[in-house]
């Protein structure tokens, strides 16, 4: 009874809040077409336009300040991304200048192997020692592709670049010509003198023991001799007209009987991509004939079982570092009437 009895009077107060609501809307759309609703509505708006003004203005500000700040995250997000691609266009650009090099390296070496009268395998330089007393190259192939010691080694332009000292099976070693133990016996181009020419410290070559009375002229370029050593079965372990370099001085003695020189090397030493090692000469050191033994001279005899490059080569010991195995004739026996050697002005190698 008591549960009917409040659904009741909630049903009641329900209808009279409704009818109530009623009459009100009914008697304010009866009033709103008077002048003093109209009166009310002017003074509700000026009193609210103010105050709708301030919020939206804030609601504007608000929201202005809530795009700049998603906008200057994108703007930051976008400027990482354009300088990491920066950074990848850049570095994709050194390659590219890298590459294009390397490239005109191979080109230009190709095209040396096709012009000399040599057979020649290419090679990378891998390692450059080029910065201390010793000057050496390590290149990217060995004994697995033919190359062994004493092979001469030349730069894309045909320049002399060194020998092969030693070699692994998958990599080698050239000492440089500019390595103060590196020897070659070179001669002038134009005048045809000729001398000893040893590397130095510096990166330069030094030529000694040339004839006083022989023309040496700066600027003239210098060649390999590739001369047989006179009373010895030694082959020159270098092949002729190799261009070694370009005389800068000329240094003469008025006390002695030899002058020397100041050379540049031609080659490419230090910044050399790609190299030529020459595999078909035979060239090298030889035995020491009897008639050859003696104290050694500039050009002339040599104490026994040394080389002309000083280096021993008597039975049991091994041919001079990096020469290769070249065809030998024996000596003649001792007494035979071998001539003996004469002081010469050209020096041996």
């Amino acid at each position: 009874m008591n549960a009917i009895t409040a659904t009741r009077r909630t049903i009641r107060r329900e209808w009279t809040v409704f009818g109530a609501l009623l009459i009100i809307s009914v008697g304010m759309m009866g009033m709103s077409g008077t002048q003093t609703a109209h009166d009310l509505e002017s003074a509700v708006n000026t009193v609210a336009s103010p105050v709708e003004s301030f919020v939206n203005n804030i609601a504007d500000t608000a929201g202005s300040y809530w795009s700049a700040l998603t906008q200057i995250d994108r703007l930051r997000t976008q400027n990482e991304q354009l300088k990491q691609d920066n950074l990848t266009l850049q570095e994709e650009l050194d390659r590219m200048g890298a590459i294009s090099q390397i490239s005109d390296d191979w080109t230009q070496i190709t095209v040396a192997a096709a012009g000399i009268p040599y057979q020649t395998t290419p090679v990378r330089v891998i390692v450059r020692d080029i910065s201390g007393v010793t000057k050496s190259l390590i290149i990217d192939k060995g004994s697995n592709y033919g190359l062994v010691k004493g092979q001469v080694v030349i730069d894309s332009g045909g320049a002399l670049v060194g020998r092969v000292q030693s070699v692994d099976p998958t990599v080698s070693k050239i000492l440089l010509i500019s390595d103060p133990s590196s020897v070659v016996v070179g001669k002038e181009a134009k005048s045809g003198a000729t001398g000893k020419i040893q590397g130095s410290v510096s990166g330069l070559l030094e030529m000694d023991y040339v004839d006083v009375a022989a023309t040496l002229t700066k600027d003239e370029p210098v060649v390999t001799a590739g001369e047989t050593l006179p009373n010895t079965n030694d082959i020159s372990p270098f092949p002729p007209g190799l261009l070694i370099g370009k005389i800068t001085d000329v240094a003469v003695d008025p006390n002695a009987v030899v002058k020397s020189a100041t050379i540049a090397p031609a080659a490419h030493l230090t910044d050399a991509t790609f190299l030529l090692v020459i595999t078909n000469y035979q060239g090298g050191f030889g035995p020491i004939c009897p008639a050859a033994s003696g104290s050694a001279t500039p050009g002339g005899s040599r104490s026994p079982g040394t080389s002309a490059a000083g280096t021993s080569v008597g039975p049991g010991s091994s041919r001079s570092p990096g020469a290769s195995a070249g065809p030998v004739s024996s000596c003649p026996p001792v007494g035979s009437g071998s001539p003996s050697v004469k002081p010469s002005a050209k020096p041996s190698s």
